[in-house]
């Protein structure tokens, strides 16, 4: 990797898993099985979108808040998605109809399954009840972003033409280039995130993003640990993608980084349905 993590540091990063409370219960698994040199510090970052779309959004979540004993994780952090955010929206007030239409519908169908027959009051107020307990408030309190040594993880990307500090921050009005919504301008830029000190202009250096959000896969894993090439952006945007399109289908991308000696390395990884008493894809 042209950037690195610190001396004795490993970083476990997970995509997008969208209800797929089986495939992160795997890829945990898989994390905690994974041997480290003594005295390293393990680091677990999931980077948001855990619920909606796909069929166990409650038990992601309980899986969530277990994180750091599940993985003997030193530290753990959970990084805020969109789906995370409109579900906040929704518990503050705001009309349901985003988050409904995006996905929040399955986590209603987990809530209660007549939902629908109720007004919407009644069913905030079982949505408030039965999430499980914690989570929201972690959500409030988390980041939007953390960054450990030359890596920046972030659910959805950063933008190009806004600094940093401006664009990361957590209480920023929702738009589309917001740090949870981006797209376009992020996934297309391949001018580096580095900063000029002289001239405040973006540059190709050792600065790698680390995110989800925008699937990089579409298709169906089969086993050949070529089909995640499209997640490795590094050569030509800076960028690794762990969205392994969760959204579409039960496969969740996540990987680990680490140095060996003064290099840092990265290995990707993907878990998916066919293949979970097996583990994971190397």
């Amino acid at each position: 990797m042209p950037g690195s993590v610190p001396d004795g540091t490993e970083v476990f990063a997970v995509g997008d898993i969208h209800g797929r409370a089986d495939l992160l219960s795997a890829c945990l698994d898989e994390i905690a099985e994974t041997e480290r040199e003594p005295g390293t510090e393990r680091v677990i970052v999931l980077l948001g979108d855990l619920i909606d779309r796909g069929p166990d959004s409650l038990r992601a979540i309980r899986l969530a808040l277990d994180t750091d004993a599940l993985t003997r994780a030193d530290r753990f952090v959970l990084l805020p998605g969109n789906h995370e955010l409109m579900l906040l929206d929704v518990l503050d007030g705001v009309d349901p109809a985003l988050w409904i239409g995006n996905g929040g519908a399955t986590l209603m169908d987990e809530i209660e399954g007549e939902w629908r027959r109720r007004p919407w009051s009644d069913s905030l107020r079982l949505l408030n009840d039965r999430l499980p307990d914690g989570f929201a408030d972690m959500v409030r309190a988390a980041p939007s972003n953390t960054r450990i040594g030359d890596f920046v993880f972030v659910h959805a990307g950063l933008d190009p033409e806004v600094d940093d500090a401006v664009h990361l921050d957590r209480r920023r009005p929702v738009d589309d280039r917001h740090w949870a919504w981006i797209r376009h301008e992020f996934l297309t830029w391949q001018g580096g995130w580095d900063v000029e000190s002289e001239t405040g202009a973006r540059a190709v250096g050792r600065t790698i993003v680390v995110h989800g959000h925008t699937p990089a896969l579409r298709g169906r894993l089969t086993g050949n640990p070529g089909e995640l090439a499209p997640l490795d952006g590094v050569d030509t945007h800076c960028a690794v993608c762990l969205d392994a399109g969760a959204a579409y289908r039960p496969q969740v991308g996540w990987a680990r980084f680490w140095r060996d000696g003064e290099t840092t390395l990265m290995q990707i990884h993907a878990t998916y349905d066919a293949q979970l008493d097996a583990g994971w894809l190397p």
